[in-house]
C-alpha cells in the first residue's frame, strides 16, 4: 500500500504550492493585479512610462514577499501591516531641572527617617 499524504510540520503551517505559500500568491496577485488595473489609466502614448509603473509594481511585490533581516519569522507585507494596525501611541514627558529635590535634601530626608 502506497502512502502519499504530507504531514504538516506545526499547526500554523501555511498551504504550500510548489515553493510559495498560499499568502504569498495572494500578495503577489493583489499587488500585482493592481498594478496592472492601475496602468489601464496611462494614455497610449505613455508607454514608457506604463512599462516603469508595471516594472515598479513587480519589484515592489517581490520585495512585499521578502523576509526582513530583522524578523525572519515574518514577511515585508506582515511587518507593514503590524506596524500600520498595532501603532501605538507614545507618551513622553520631560521633567524639568526643578522638579526634582535636591540630592542633599533627599539625604538629609533618609537620615532623618533612619534609612
Amino acid at each position: 500500500m502506497k502512502n502519499d499524504y504530507g504531514v504538516v510540520g506545526g499547526i500554523r503551517e501555511g498551504i504550500k504550492i510548489g515553493f510559495l505559500y498560499m499568502k504569498d500568491i495572494a500578495c503577489l496577485a493583489a499587488v500585482i493585479g493592481s498594478t496592472m488595473l492601475l496602468n489601464n489609466l496611462f494614455p497610449a502614448g505613455q508607454s514608457l512610462q506604463s512599462f516603469l509603473f508595471l516594472a515598479t509594481g513587480i519589484i515592489l511585490a517581490v520585495y512585499l514577499d521578502l523576509h526582513p533581516q530583522s524578523n525572519p519569522g515574518k514577511r515585508n507585507y506582515e511587518v507593514i501591516w503590524q506596524l500600520i494596525i498595532n501603532r501605538q501611541p507614545r507618551r513622553f514627558k520631560s521633567f524639568g531641572y526643578y522638579e526634582f529635590k535636591p540630592l542633599q535634601e533627599v539625604r538629609e530626608e533618609n537620615d532623618r527617617d533612619g534609612y
